[in-house]
């Protein structure tokens, strides 16, 4: 049993073009906290479900026509999550890969709502970490598969997804 916090940069990719509109995202801070369990399969392989919070802003770059008029508007969007890893352990080394499922509980906006995002998203995890003692300090990178933008509300037909890059700070039971 542990606690994950993890501080690090969020961002939506790819930018994008349509109807004389240019969208580009910049990265904003995001912060994870998820309590987890270790299941060891054997000695060196673990199954590790969690559950927790996660909070991703990014900035949303709009360049408008010919004249490059830019406006940027900051979206904050919280997250509950359920991320699944299976680990490997290399001593006091592991590395990790797995699924994990979002479901957006609140968004915060000048622009947008959260009825302009997608409630659920998916993606991938990937983990690098090294123990010492009851603490681990890794690097951990979330991709997500999901479209964040909602189609059914979405204008431009946006098709950014999530990417996450991490320092994670692990305390275990």
């Amino acid at each position: 049993v542990g606690v994950l916090f993890a501080v690090g940069a969020s961002t939506l990719a790819p930018a994008q073009s349509s109807d004389g509109f240019e969208h580009t995202y910049d990265p904003g801070f995001c912060l994870h906290i998820i309590g987890y369990y270790n299941y060891f399969f054997t000695k060196n392989i673990v199954l590790e479900p969690g559950f927790g919070f996660i909070a991703n802003n990014f900035t949303e770059q709009l360049t408008v026509g010919t004249a490059g008029a830019r406006v940027g508007y900051e979206v904050k969007n919280t997250y509950l999550t359920l991320p699944i890893t299976v680990q490997y352990l290399f001593d006091k080394f592991r590395v990790g890969i797995g699924p994990e499922v979002n479901y957006l509980i609140r968004t915060k906006s000048e622009r947008y709502d959260v009825v302009n995002f997608t409630d659920f998203t998916y993606g991938l995890s990937t983990i690098v970490d090294y123990k010492f003692s009851y603490f681990r300090i890794g690097l951990n990178y979330k991709m997500s598969f999901a479209k964040t933008f909602d189609p059914a509300t979405n204008i431009f037909d946006k098709s950014g997804k999530y990417q996450n890059l991490l320092l994670t700070f692990r305390y275990e039971l």
